[in-house]
């Protein structure tokens, strides 16, 4: 247990430093350089949204089957050269569709993009190996939480990207270096932690290189492939429907939109960040209920979720609404930045009824409906594709947060749907109504205090009136004295 704690108090403490230096990057280093960070941003997403047909479900297998193949005196049974051997497959799998789609994929951004199309045409490709180096560090990364390492797999694959990736915008933006040798600055730094990771288990004793063949049996070699299809595609699905838009922004916009986008979705992404830690807390009572076919506590824990995301939600989606343009006056190019105003409003609307409607995700994907998850994620990731393709060249990068918007909704709505109807479940009640009426009534309230030409000032002011005012009132109607 001390070795968890210690790894838990200093991974939080590399978490806290990471968004911090995020932040500032974000917000005052990235909108100087507009077109360089939007390629860089784009070339990233490529990784990340191709992470599990890269891995072949490799970050899923190594988290679920790793207990069966435990066993350090045998090297655990071959574990770390399969997912390898995952990895190898899913990279090669993925560049043969790459390859023979490349041409007419390549056609079709260079013909809708409202940018320079020659950048990207120019440095597109590198997106393949950035992309391999990468998955295989997040694999691996994985894998080495069963050795409750956490802290040095963190500040390799994400913090050193918050410190490499705006340090090659500076150098570009100060004209040290060429636009090209950022990009392959970013290859060499996902190479780099690849191999750091490499040599980080192999430091830990933990770089088995034996055969896994002899401990595949028939059965689990069955289970394993069914999860490995099941894991790839559902996560595949859910990255398509969750990070394709700063992609198709950046090829079917301009590079410097990309920018622009992903800076409105960072700052929208601060509203749920309750979700994690309630989600992680729940996760477990939520197989529990389910197994036991508590309906009773379920539906407890479905509301209380629910109504607690979705103050904690609007709390913070108005506290940034309300100082959205204060925001954008103090960042560097606002008056460029600040045309993402509306993507924050779509997306933040989309973390509100993500968060409103709280563990149907979940209570589908642990239920025995989980084959549901995969059809209604295909769906919406198909949904958003063509939204996207649809939407971004007629009303550029609102368009895309629209796509977000309508692809969650419509997701949510059908999670919430079969719930109701396999269980009559739902994770309504009188008070989420009223949460959000007295939102919007406060809201309305402080948005007629008048500015003071302050920006801080007034991001204080209105930000801290609305939360203080929103919170007394939930603690009074919404939560009251039991």
């Amino acid at each position: 247990m001390g070795v968890i704690r210690r790894q838990s108090l200093k991974h939080s403490a590399v978490n806290m430093v990471g968004l911090i230096i995020g932040g500032v990057s974000t917000l005052f280093i990235y909108p100087r350089s507009l077109e360089t960070n939007g390629l860089i941003v784009v070339l990233l997403q490529v990784g990340m949204i191709g992470l599990p047909l890269l891995t072949s479900g490799g970050t899923t297998v190594a988290l679920r089957f790793f207990p069966r193949f435990q066993d350090k005196s045998k090297g655990h049974n071959g574990f770390l050269p399969l997912l390898l051997m995952m990895c190898l497959v899913g990279c090669l799998f993925t560049g043969l569709l790459a390859w023979a789609f490349w041409q007419p994929v390549s056609e079709f951004l260079v013909h809708r993009s409202k940018g320079d199309p020659a950048i990207l045409q120019r440095y597109l490709w590198v997106a393949a190996p950035l992309a391999c180096f990468y998955c295989v560090g997040v694999v691996l990364s994985v894998y080495s939480y069963h050795f409750k390492r956490i802290v040095v797999p963190s500040l390799l694959i994400d913090f050193s990207q918050k410190i490499i990736q705006p340090t090659l915008v500076i150098a570009v933006w100060q004209e040290w270096i060429p636009l090209g040798a950022a990009v392959w600055g970013m290859v060499i730094h996902s190479f780099l932690v690849m191999v750091g990771m490499a040599a980080y288990l192999r430091w830990l004793g933990e770089w088995h290189w034996t055969s896994f063949r002899r401990f595949l049996t028939p059965e689990l070699k069955g289970e394993l492939i069914r999860f490995i299809g099941f894991g790839a595609l559902g996560g595949f699905a859910q990255q398509m429907a969750s990070k394709i838009d700063i992609f198709m922004v950046g090829s079917l916009n301009t590079l410097e939109s990309a920018t622009i986008y992903s800076i409105a979705a960072y700052i929208a992404a601060a509203i749920d960040i309750p979700t994690k830690s309630l989600y992680a807390a729940s996760a477990s009572s939520v197989a529990k209920y389910l197994a036991d076919d508590n309906r009773k506590e379920m539906e407890n824990l479905y509301k209380k979720v629910s109504i607690n995301l979705l103050v904690a939600g609007l709390l913070l989606f108005g506290a940034v609404w309300l100082s959205a343009d204060s925001l954008f006056n103090i960042v560097p190019n606002g008056h460029l930045v600040a045309s993402g105003k509306y993507v924050l409003l779509f997306i933040g609307i989309s973390k509100i009824v993500e968060m409103a409607t709280g563990l149907n995700n979940y209570m589908v994907y642990y239920s025995r409906y989980y084959l549901w998850s995969l059809i209604s994620l295909g769906m919406l990731a198909i949904a958003n594709v063509a939204c996207n393709i649809w939407l971004i060249p007629r009303i550029g990068m609102n368009g895309a947060a629209i796509s977000t918007l309508l692809s969650v909704t419509c997701y949510n709505a059908v999670n919430v749907g079969l719930v109701w109807l396999k269980f009559g479940l739902l994770p309504f009640s009188r008070n989420t109504f009223l949460a959000v009426l007295l939102a919007l009534a406060v809201f309305f309230v402080v948005q007629f205090i008048p500015l003071t030409g302050i920006n801080l000032l007034d991001i204080a002011l209105r930000s801290g009136l609305y939360g203080l005012i929103l919170v007394c009132s939930c603690c009074a109607c919404v939560f009251p004295p039991t």
